[in-house]
Protein backbone atom coordinates (compact mmCIF):
# COMPACT_ATOMS: atom_id res chain seq x y z
CA UNK A 1 0.00 0.00 0.00
CA UNK A 2 1.48 3.43 -0.86
CA UNK A 3 2.20 5.71 2.09
CA UNK A 4 4.14 8.62 2.74
CA UNK A 5 7.86 7.42 3.38
CA UNK A 6 8.39 9.00 6.63
CA UNK A 7 5.15 7.19 7.84
CA UNK A 8 6.24 3.89 6.31
CA UNK A 9 9.32 4.00 7.63
CA UNK A 10 8.11 4.94 11.15
CA UNK A 11 5.27 1.89 11.00
CA UNK A 12 8.46 -0.24 10.14
CA UNK A 13 10.09 0.79 13.54
CA UNK A 14 6.54 0.26 15.84
CA UNK A 15 6.05 -2.89 14.55
CA UNK A 16 9.55 -3.98 15.44
CA UNK A 17 9.30 -2.56 19.06
CA UNK A 18 5.82 -4.31 19.31
CA UNK A 19 8.15 -7.39 18.17
CA UNK A 20 11.14 -6.70 20.60
CA UNK A 21 10.09 -4.33 22.78
CA UNK A 22 8.33 -6.24 25.06
CA UNK A 23 10.52 -9.34 26.40
CA UNK A 24 13.68 -9.25 28.64
CA UNK A 25 16.20 -9.54 25.58
CA UNK A 26 17.93 -6.24 25.28
CA UNK A 27 17.46 -4.81 21.66
CA UNK A 28 19.01 -2.43 18.67
CA UNK A 29 16.55 -0.67 16.44
CA UNK A 30 18.16 1.96 13.91
CA UNK A 31 15.50 4.09 12.26
CA UNK A 32 16.86 5.70 9.05
CA UNK A 33 14.41 8.50 7.67
CA UNK A 34 15.24 9.93 4.35
CA UNK A 35 13.25 13.04 5.09
CA UNK A 36 14.32 15.78 5.00
CA UNK A 37 15.04 15.39 1.28
CA UNK A 38 13.88 16.72 -1.90
CA UNK A 39 11.81 16.75 -3.29
CA UNK A 40 9.98 19.36 -1.19
CA UNK A 41 6.68 18.47 -3.02
CA UNK A 42 4.23 15.95 -2.18
CA UNK A 43 4.44 16.69 1.74
CA UNK A 44 1.28 16.45 3.97
CA UNK A 45 -0.75 19.42 2.77
CA UNK A 46 -1.71 20.41 6.49
CA UNK A 47 2.04 20.59 7.22
CA UNK A 48 2.39 22.58 4.79
CA UNK A 49 -0.01 24.96 4.75
CA UNK A 50 1.10 25.41 8.47
CA UNK A 51 4.17 27.76 7.04
CA UNK A 52 2.44 29.77 4.78
CA UNK A 53 2.75 32.94 7.07
CA UNK A 54 6.41 31.35 8.11
CA UNK A 55 8.97 34.60 7.34
CA UNK A 56 11.63 31.64 7.37
CA UNK A 57 14.02 34.60 8.14
CA UNK A 58 17.12 31.68 8.99
CA UNK A 59 17.22 31.14 5.57
CA UNK A 60 18.69 33.94 3.67
CA UNK A 61 18.66 33.57 -0.29
CA UNK A 62 21.46 34.67 -0.99
CA UNK A 63 23.08 35.70 -4.03
CA UNK A 64 23.88 32.03 -5.98
CA UNK A 65 26.91 30.70 -5.35
CA UNK A 66 29.17 30.26 -8.51
CA UNK A 67 29.70 26.74 -7.86
CA UNK A 68 25.58 26.05 -7.07
CA UNK A 69 24.15 23.17 -8.97
CA UNK A 70 20.92 21.84 -10.14
CA UNK A 71 19.36 22.41 -6.48
CA UNK A 72 20.03 25.97 -6.12
CA UNK A 73 16.99 26.08 -8.61
CA UNK A 74 15.10 26.23 -5.31
CA UNK A 75 16.31 29.92 -4.40
CA UNK A 76 13.50 31.99 -3.65
CA UNK A 77 11.36 29.71 -4.14
CA UNK A 78 9.03 29.78 -0.85
CA UNK A 79 6.44 26.87 -1.92
CA UNK A 80 10.34 25.24 -1.48
CA UNK A 81 10.66 26.33 1.51
CA UNK A 82 7.60 25.70 2.99
CA UNK A 83 8.46 21.63 1.49
CA UNK A 84 11.47 21.59 3.09
CA UNK A 85 10.25 22.52 6.31
CA UNK A 86 7.21 20.18 6.18
CA UNK A 87 9.73 17.46 5.76
CA UNK A 88 11.60 18.06 9.06
CA UNK A 89 8.13 18.51 11.05
CA UNK A 90 6.52 15.14 9.66
CA UNK A 91 9.85 13.74 10.32
CA UNK A 92 9.61 15.39 14.23
CA UNK A 93 5.93 14.37 14.17
CA UNK A 94 6.97 10.72 13.75
CA UNK A 95 10.13 10.60 16.02
CA UNK A 96 7.26 11.41 18.52
CA UNK A 97 4.95 8.51 17.43
CA UNK A 98 8.40 6.28 18.30
CA UNK A 99 8.86 7.77 21.80
CA UNK A 100 5.40 7.10 22.64
CA UNK A 101 5.61 3.55 21.26
CA UNK A 102 8.52 3.26 23.73
CA UNK A 103 6.30 4.87 26.55
CA UNK A 104 3.39 3.19 26.10
CA UNK A 105 5.95 -0.15 26.02
CA UNK A 106 6.68 0.73 29.71
CA UNK A 107 10.79 0.88 28.48
CA UNK A 108 11.28 4.43 28.51
CA UNK A 109 13.74 4.72 31.60
CA UNK A 110 15.40 1.33 30.20
CA UNK A 111 15.91 2.78 26.98
CA UNK A 112 19.24 5.39 25.05
CA UNK A 113 17.47 7.06 22.47
CA UNK A 114 19.55 8.86 20.06
CA UNK A 115 18.77 11.29 17.41
CA UNK A 116 21.33 12.46 14.81
CA UNK A 117 21.62 12.96 10.93
CA UNK A 118 24.31 12.69 8.33
CA UNK A 119 24.24 15.82 6.86
CA UNK A 120 23.53 19.31 6.92
CA UNK A 121 21.91 21.58 4.67
CA UNK A 122 22.06 24.93 3.02
CA UNK A 123 18.45 26.39 2.30
CA UNK A 124 20.31 29.39 0.25
CA UNK A 125 22.85 30.36 2.91
CA UNK A 126 25.67 31.38 0.59
CA UNK A 127 23.94 31.13 -2.17
CA UNK A 128 22.85 27.66 -2.42
CA UNK A 129 20.61 24.49 -2.23
CA UNK A 130 21.77 21.09 -0.57
CA UNK A 131 24.59 19.51 1.44
CA UNK A 132 28.37 19.46 0.68
CA UNK A 133 27.15 17.99 -2.76
CA UNK A 134 25.21 21.29 -3.66
CA UNK A 135 27.97 22.63 -5.17
CA UNK A 136 30.42 21.32 -7.62
CA UNK A 137 33.11 21.48 -6.33
CA UNK A 138 32.46 19.76 -3.02
CA UNK A 139 31.82 22.07 -0.18
CA UNK A 140 32.71 21.56 3.62
CA UNK A 141 30.82 24.85 4.90
CA UNK A 142 29.59 24.57 8.20
CA UNK A 143 25.62 24.29 7.16
CA UNK A 144 26.92 21.04 5.48
CA UNK A 145 28.66 19.36 8.09
CA UNK A 146 27.51 20.59 11.23
CA UNK A 147 24.35 17.87 12.19
CA UNK A 148 21.93 17.52 14.89
CA UNK A 149 22.42 15.07 17.58
CA UNK A 150 20.47 14.45 21.05
CA UNK A 151 20.45 11.81 23.36
CA UNK A 152 18.26 10.93 26.01
CA UNK A 153 18.22 8.27 28.67
CA UNK A 154 15.95 9.45 31.81
CA UNK A 155 18.31 8.50 34.99
CA UNK A 156 21.16 8.50 33.59
CA UNK A 157 21.70 11.29 31.01
CA UNK A 158 21.40 15.01 32.37
CA UNK A 159 18.68 17.00 30.83
CA UNK A 160 18.93 19.94 28.85
CA UNK A 161 22.23 19.93 29.03
CA UNK A 162 24.64 21.50 25.66
CA UNK A 163 28.17 19.99 25.23
CA UNK A 164 30.74 22.08 22.97
CA UNK A 165 33.07 19.66 22.28
CA UNK A 166 33.57 18.69 18.96
CA UNK A 167 32.65 14.99 17.95
CA UNK A 168 32.49 13.15 14.74
CA UNK A 169 30.42 10.39 13.02
CA UNK A 170 33.00 7.68 13.59
CA UNK A 171 32.86 7.95 17.13
CA UNK A 172 29.38 6.90 17.72
CA UNK A 173 30.51 3.04 17.98
CA UNK A 174 32.97 3.87 20.45
CA UNK A 175 30.40 5.71 22.31
CA UNK A 176 27.89 3.40 22.44
CA UNK A 177 30.29 0.14 23.37
CA UNK A 178 31.36 2.40 26.05
CA UNK A 179 28.05 3.03 27.33
CA UNK A 180 27.15 -0.52 27.33
CA UNK A 181 30.62 -1.23 28.51
CA UNK A 182 31.39 -3.42 25.99
CA UNK A 183 34.85 -3.66 23.94
CA UNK A 184 35.75 -2.57 20.39
CA UNK A 185 36.56 -4.63 17.72
CA UNK A 186 39.74 -6.00 17.75
CA UNK A 187 42.39 -6.30 15.36
CA UNK A 188 40.54 -3.15 13.69
CA UNK A 189 42.35 0.14 12.94
CA UNK A 190 39.14 2.83 13.33
CA UNK A 191 39.81 6.27 14.16
CA UNK A 192 36.69 7.10 16.70
CA UNK A 193 36.81 7.45 20.23
CA UNK A 194 34.00 7.63 22.63
CA UNK A 195 32.45 11.04 23.45
CA UNK A 196 30.79 9.18 26.36
CA UNK A 197 32.06 11.65 29.07
CA UNK A 198 30.54 14.53 26.85
CA UNK A 199 27.34 12.60 27.31
CA UNK A 200 27.46 12.14 31.01
CA UNK A 201 27.59 15.92 31.29
CA UNK A 202 31.72 15.58 32.16
CA UNK A 203 34.08 17.83 31.86
CA UNK A 204 35.88 17.74 28.38
CA UNK A 205 37.11 19.27 25.33
CA UNK A 206 36.91 16.34 23.15
CA UNK A 207 39.36 16.11 20.31
CA UNK A 208 41.19 18.91 18.94
CA UNK A 209 40.67 18.47 15.34
CA UNK A 210 37.61 17.06 13.25
CA UNK A 211 37.75 15.37 9.95
CA UNK A 212 35.52 14.37 8.24
CA UNK A 213 36.95 12.21 5.51
CA UNK A 214 35.84 10.04 2.70
CA UNK A 215 32.51 11.01 1.67
CA UNK A 216 32.92 13.82 -0.90
CA UNK A 217 35.77 12.02 -2.57
CA UNK A 218 38.84 14.27 -3.04
CA UNK A 219 37.06 17.23 -1.17
CA UNK A 220 38.71 16.77 2.69
CA UNK A 221 39.35 18.71 6.12
CA UNK A 222 40.34 19.47 9.07
CA UNK A 223 38.71 21.29 11.90
CA UNK A 224 40.18 22.51 15.32
CA UNK A 225 37.62 24.86 17.01
CA UNK A 226 39.34 28.28 15.66
CA UNK A 227 40.22 27.15 12.23
CA UNK A 228 39.34 25.00 9.04
CA UNK A 229 41.12 24.19 6.14
CA UNK A 230 39.83 22.23 3.10
CA UNK A 231 42.09 20.84 0.73
CA UNK A 232 40.47 19.84 -2.96
CA UNK A 233 42.98 17.11 -4.46
CA UNK A 234 44.70 17.41 -7.13
CA UNK A 235 45.17 21.14 -7.49
CA UNK A 236 42.33 22.71 -5.39
CA UNK A 237 40.75 25.05 -5.02
CA UNK A 238 41.40 25.14 -1.24
CA UNK A 239 39.92 27.47 1.51
CA UNK A 240 41.11 28.64 5.36
CA UNK A 241 38.68 29.92 7.27
CA UNK A 242 39.48 31.36 11.12
CA UNK A 243 36.12 30.41 12.59
CA UNK A 244 36.39 32.67 15.96
CA UNK A 245 36.34 35.85 13.70
CA UNK A 246 34.62 34.65 10.28
CA UNK A 247 32.35 31.49 11.82
CA UNK A 248 29.79 32.15 8.57
CA UNK A 249 33.00 31.46 6.53
CA UNK A 250 33.31 34.85 3.86
CA UNK A 251 37.16 35.48 4.02
CA UNK A 252 38.86 32.91 2.47
CA UNK A 253 42.74 33.11 3.99
CA UNK A 254 44.21 30.45 1.58
CA UNK A 255 45.99 33.11 -0.40
CA UNK A 256 47.71 35.03 2.89
CA UNK A 257 51.43 34.84 3.01
CA UNK A 258 50.79 35.07 6.89
CA UNK A 259 48.81 31.77 7.01
CA UNK A 260 51.25 30.10 5.18
CA UNK A 261 52.96 28.25 8.21
CA UNK A 262 49.69 27.66 9.25
CA UNK A 263 48.28 25.82 6.36
CA UNK A 264 51.09 23.71 5.92
CA UNK A 265 50.72 22.51 9.82
CA UNK A 266 47.61 21.72 9.37
CA UNK A 267 47.79 19.81 6.11
CA UNK A 268 50.33 18.12 7.37
CA UNK A 269 48.33 16.78 10.18
CA UNK A 270 45.11 15.98 8.09
CA UNK A 271 47.64 13.67 5.50
CA UNK A 272 49.33 11.98 8.53
CA UNK A 273 45.57 11.34 9.51
CA UNK A 274 44.25 9.79 6.35
CA UNK A 275 47.74 8.15 5.94
CA UNK A 276 46.89 6.32 8.89
CA UNK A 277 43.68 5.56 8.79
CA UNK A 278 42.37 4.89 5.06
CA UNK A 279 42.62 1.82 3.66
CA UNK A 280 44.21 2.59 0.03
CA UNK A 281 41.94 0.43 -1.76
CA UNK A 282 38.77 2.18 -0.54
CA UNK A 283 40.44 5.55 -0.58
CA UNK A 284 37.67 8.22 -1.63
CA UNK A 285 40.35 10.68 -3.44
CA UNK A 286 40.60 7.79 -5.89
CA UNK A 287 36.91 8.04 -6.88
CA UNK A 288 34.70 11.16 -8.35
CA UNK A 289 32.01 10.53 -5.92
CA UNK A 290 29.17 12.74 -6.41
CA UNK A 291 26.50 12.39 -4.22
CA UNK A 292 24.08 11.15 -6.59
CA UNK A 293 24.16 7.33 -5.21
CA UNK A 294 26.04 4.62 -5.27
CA UNK A 295 25.87 2.09 -7.87
CA UNK A 296 28.37 -1.04 -6.25
CA UNK A 297 30.94 -1.55 -3.10
CA UNK A 298 34.65 -0.17 -3.80
CA UNK A 299 37.71 -1.80 -3.00
CA UNK A 300 39.58 -5.18 -3.87
CA UNK A 301 36.87 -7.78 -5.05
CA UNK A 302 34.53 -5.53 -6.35
CA UNK A 303 36.03 -3.87 -9.01
CA UNK A 304 34.44 -4.30 -12.66
CA UNK A 305 34.03 -2.32 -15.61
CA UNK A 306 30.92 -0.29 -13.54
CA UNK A 307 31.35 2.97 -12.49
CA UNK A 308 30.58 2.84 -9.04
CA UNK A 309 28.92 6.25 -8.50
CA UNK A 310 26.00 7.29 -10.54
CA UNK A 311 26.51 10.69 -12.28
CA UNK A 312 23.28 12.88 -13.13
CA UNK A 313 23.93 13.44 -16.37
CA UNK A 314 21.55 16.75 -17.14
Amino acid sequence: EPKYVTNAITDDALWFLDKYGRGEKPFYLSVHYTAPHSPWTGHPQDIVDSYDDCPFDSCPQEERHPWAGDLSNCLGNREMLKGYFSAVTAMDIDVGRILDKIEELGIRENTLIFFVSDNGFSCGHHGFWGKGNGTEPRNMYENSIKVPAVASHIGRIPEGLTQKAMVCAYDFMPTLLDYLDLPMPEGRNLPGKSFLPEILGKDSKGREDVIIYDEYGNTRMIRTHDWKYVHRYPEGPNELYDLVNDLDERNNLVDDPSQSIRIKEMKGRMEEWFSEFVETDKDGIKFDITGFGQMRPVGKGWDNDQEPFFHNKS
